[in-house]
């Protein structure tokens, strides 16, 4: 009995299908499987692979190839940190021929977008998608959900989407690889080497991307908005048959007009000779909505036409990974964020481009916001049992969305309080001010928690964004931030800094890394003070800790003696009254 036990575990090792969860029946199946079921482990290479699409009785849907006649396509992965964080992975597609699956136009080209860490019922992305159709953007990613069958495994809910590239349904532009290919085909013998490229052909098309991350196809544009920041301009197409000229006139485009934009005279607009004035407000507008505080810094993708005198486009739009932070204050500028925001901050001070984005989000406004929360609902509709089937398929990893409500709910909280904020901004009627939020707030170091944020280090907020935290040791690095190091992230000035016990220390935004003078200490309160951006570690040995309410007959006097009439929560001081004196932290 033993022995069929074990060799029962070996087969279901080896067939991962054997998963209890089935699609839902609610949407389309994508099935589709690798030449020999091979692994998908690389991004750059393509497998051999074949598909069919059924419909499972959505109506509207149309069916390509069948159980008895699959399709072939390769596939392989695709993405950054969604591929290599997740076991449930993002692939890149591309079919023999041409097909318009799930009713989007007709292409090769398509990718299966996981969205495992879309915890907010999967409405980043599809959202934001909506938006930029809104704002005018020229052309915007189509996409449908869909679930998927992987070389008999059931891997959940994904949404096919249209990706980036030049094509006539897409980006209107031709690839310059192209013309070099025609011109091979046409020269037998010659090699691109041969290719007679002139001077126009370096100025485009281009399709490129600020990017977040290193990569081959890509230059670095040293940048003036601040000390060792550099643009990562990663060239989509032309990718094949790109030069040495070719690299060196982008630099040169790259750098010339970083120049203009953090010239003194910014706000003149020079750069409107380089730069799309229209689409570049309709991708602020949309980020801005979406309150996405990764927008300028990765997956930020431009593209221009040949010729020295055709302007830059901001766009299409891509990731929204980073929308509906629950924690992240949708009060704020999207610039006002802890990744470089390339140039967003200088186009801003533009008064041609403040009055564009102006009239943008008017235009929106006068149609009604209520398309974007609309077409929420009927996705969400859509995709609801998908969604927990999903969330069951992956429940061990705790991806997912079981329950969508709730959620979704928040999602249009937060995308209702973006729309007032920035209408607010713009200074339009009939918007309010948006009280700024702060979340919860950790000491985080190496020696609490490894730099994790946990609840036994989380602060009491006290008042008037006075906050404090007693504990039982304080030693080796530290700082002060939120769950997500996104609105609160504080530290010393330089790491050569310590901070001297019941001294306040003041602190600077994305500081570095703090520790104590005395290496460590037990049994300390620290008092965050963020209106003065202030922290003060007291030894409990040295001063009594209370929070006065009732300064009646009551004086104050700080360390040297001097009376204080408005003292400041968290601060030292000489308490006197007419029977006592002892110190205290207000």
């Amino acid at each position: 009995m033993k022995k069929i036990f074990l060799a029962l575990l070996s087969a279901i090792a080896m067939h991962p299908a054997l998963h209890a969860v089935e699609p839902s029946g609610t949407l389309p199946v994508m099935v589709i499987e690798t030449e020999n079921r091979q692994a998908i482990v690389s991004k750059d290479n393509y497998l051999n692979a074949t598909y069919y699409l059924d419909p499972r009785g959505v109506e509207g849907v149309e069916a390509f190839g069948s159980a008895d006649n699959p399709l072939p396509l390769q596939i392989k992965g695709r993405g950054n940190y969604t591929w290599w964080a997740f076991n449930k992975k993002p692939y890149r597609i591309k079919l023999d021929k041409k097909a318009a699956l799930l009713g989007m136009n007709s292409s090769k080209h398509f990718a299966l977008l996981a969205h495992a860490d879309d915890s907010r019922a999967f409405m980043r992305n599809l959202t934001g998608f909506e938006v930029s159709r809104m704002a005018g953007l020229p052309w915007t990613p189509a996409d449908q959900p869909c679930e998927v069958i992987l070389n008999g495994d059931y891997i959940g809910l994904y949404f096919l989407t249209e990706t980036i590239r030049f094509d006539k349904k897409r980006i209107n532009l031709t690839n310059p690889d192209d013309d070099v290919e025609a011109w091979l085909e046409a020269n037998p013998g010659m090699t691109a080497d041969d290719y007679p490229f002139t001077d126009e052909d370096y100025t485009g098309a281009w399709l490129v991307e600020f990017d977040n991350n290193k990569d081959d196809f890509q230059v670095t544009v040293p940048s003036r908005q601040g000390s060792d920041t550099e643009l990562w301009v990663t060239y989509k197409s032309p990718e094949d048959y790109v030069t040495d000229n070719h690299r060196q006139w982008l630099i040169d485009e790259f750098d010339t007009i970083d120049a203009l934009l953090y010239a003194d005279n910014n706000a003149d607009g020079a750069w409107l000779d380089k730069i799309d004035l229209t689409d570049a407000a309709r991708f602020f507008v949309v980020n801005q909505i979406m309150n996405n505080y990764e927008s300028y810094t990765g997956s930020c993708y431009l593209y221009k036409d040949k010729g020295t005198d055709q302007k830059w486009h901001f766009g299409p739009v891509w990731d929204f990974g980073s929308s509906f932070q629950p924690s992240r204050d949708v009060s704020k500028w999207i610039w006002e964020s802890q990744y470089t925001q390339h140039w967003v901050r200088n186009l801003w001070n533009c008064p041609a481009f403040q009055e564009e984005v102006k009239r943008i989000f008017v235009a929106m406004a006068t149609e009604g916001f209520d398309r974007i929360t609309d077409y929420q609902n009927e996705y969400a509709a859509r995709i609801t049992e998908a969604a927990r089937c999903d969330a069951q398929r992956w429940q061990s990893d705790g991806y997912g969305n079981p329950d969508m409500a709730t959620p979704l709910a928040q999602v249009q909280v937060q995308l209702s309080e973006a729309i007032n904020s920035f209408g607010y901004k713009l200074g339009l009627e009939g918007y309010s001010e948006p009280e700024p939020k702060i979340g919860d707030i950790y000491l985080r170091g190496s020696d609490v928690g490894s730099w994790s944020a946990l609840d036994e280090y989380k602060f009491t907020d006290q008042g008037d964004k006075v906050y404090q935290l007693k504990v039982a040791k304080l030693s080796g690095k530290f700082k002060i931030a939120d769950s997500a190091w996104l609105d609160v992230d504080y530290g010393g000035s330089a790491e050569d800094d310590y901070i001297v016990i019941n001294q306040p220390y003041q602190l600077v935004a994305r500081g570095k890394n703090m520790s104590l003078a005395v290496g460590s200490a037990e049994n300390v309160t620290l008092i965050f003070d963020l209106n003065a951006k202030q922290l003060t570690v007291y030894d409990e040995a040295g001063a009594e800790l209370i929070l006065v309410d009732d300064d009646t007959n009551v004086e104050y006097y700080n360390l040297q003696g001097i009376k204080v009439d408005h003292p400041r929560h968290g601060s030292l001081y000489i308490l006197k009254t007419a029977t006592q004196s002892r110190k205290i932290i207000y």
